[in-house]
């Protein structure tokens, strides 16, 4: 009699290769965009860090010299490779005795991806890192 021979056809063994081959890719490229979810992470963190810093630094000024001092001046993010980031400090002066201060920051990142700026680095208000505060005369 005949015995029924047992195993895998080359068809069941190359489609099971694809299937394999299809969720390694795909896991791979899901590690691969989690680096990048990690750098914007961490240089989101560095963003608000400078920028908080900044703020609490316009906040010991003294407050008659916070426009001429601070308004419209940049900074750059320390953690952020030299000339991939730019902060900028606005300060409105409308009230006399209360200032309104944004800082805004954008980066580049290592992708060449700019978070929060134009393409020439310039802080936009859609910037995921922009505080506003006011400062009042004490």
């Amino acid at each position: 009699m005949f015995r029924k021979k047992t195993g895998f056809t080359l068809i069941e063994i190359v489609i099971a290769m694809l299937v394999v081959f299809i969720a390694v890719i795909g896991l791979l490229a899901a590690y691969a965009s989690s680096f990048e979810l990690v750098e914007t992470a961490r240089n989101t963190t560095y963003a608000l860090n400078e920028a908080q810093e900044k703020v609490e630094e316009l906040r010991g000024h003294n407050f008659f010299d916070i426009f001429d001092d601070y308004a419209n001046t940049n900074f750059t993010v320390d953690g952020i490779a030299a000339g991939n980031s730019n902060g900028l400090v606005e300060v409105g002066n409308t009230n006399p005795g209360l200032l309104l201060v944004t800082v805004t920051v954008c980066w580049r990142q290592r992708s060449g991806r700019i978070i929060g700026g134009d393409s020439g680095l310039n802080p936009l208000s859609s910037s995921p890192v922009r505080l506003v505060t006011y400062i009042a005369n004490r």
